[in-house]
């Protein structure tokens, strides 16, 4: 296939990025710390890097899923349980800390989920849906933090929506290796085509 006719099929697939922002990957992040298998999330981050380059070497939609919260995390409620009650314990996305890591911030055109009321899914309560279909995308990409809870949220979203979906897990990191191997194994296989990296940067 020559390189035009690889841009030409990808511009209809979409890479989703999700929170690449520092309070996940600065070492000073809160959230960072949590992340167990170190091994797992190092090779997530590289891995990342790597496949963002593709994807805009192949003139894919590349698309940057984040949060910021205002102080008083008002538009969680009381957040009494669940990611909701961990975010005002951990004060996440406040500042600086939900700023984009550096080597990840949007490119001039990309498209930025921002406007997350506190779901863990990029479909919920965002623009994400009406994006991808008002662009006739349906094949997505999907990758980042953590891999158990927003990255799989998404999957499974994605999947009951119609999409196409692809989960990059390697370039996705989960706080243990127990939960990626479970991933894997247990969720994968219902709502998504699971690969890894060197399998997407060797696709046709």
């Amino acid at each position: 296939m020559t390189d035009h006719a690889v841009n030409a099929a990808a511009e209809k697939s979409a890479l989703i990025l999700i929170e690449y922002v520092n309070d996940w990957l600065a070492p000073t992040g809160g959230i960072n710390g949590q992340f167990q298998d170190r091994e797992q999330f190092d090779l997530a981050v590289a891995n990342s890097k790597e496949v963002l380059e593709e994807a805009r070497r192949r003139n894919m939609d590349v698309i940057h899923v984040t949060v910021r919260f205002e102080p008083t995390y008002k538009v969680l409620g009381e957040g009494k349980y669940g990611l909701r009650k961990m975010m005002l314990d951990y004060r996440s996305f406040l500042g600086e800390q939900a700023d984009f890591f550096p080597g990840f911030e949007p490119q001039d055109g990309e498209f930025v989920v921002s406007e997350r009321p506190g779901g863990s899914s990029a479909f919920a309560g965002t623009t994400l849906d009406s994006y991808l279909r008002n662009n006739r995308i349906f094949d997505i990409y999907v990758m980042g933090f953590a891999l158990r809870q927003c990255v799989e949220s998404t999957v499974r979203n994605a999947h009951d929506l119609g999409y196409h979906t692809n989960v990059i897990y390697d370039a996705s990191a989960a706080f243990t290796r127990e939960q990626q191997t479970s991933f894997l194994s247990d969720i994968a296989p219902f709502y998504a085509n699971a690969l890894t990296t060197r399998e997407l940067l060797t696709q046709a």
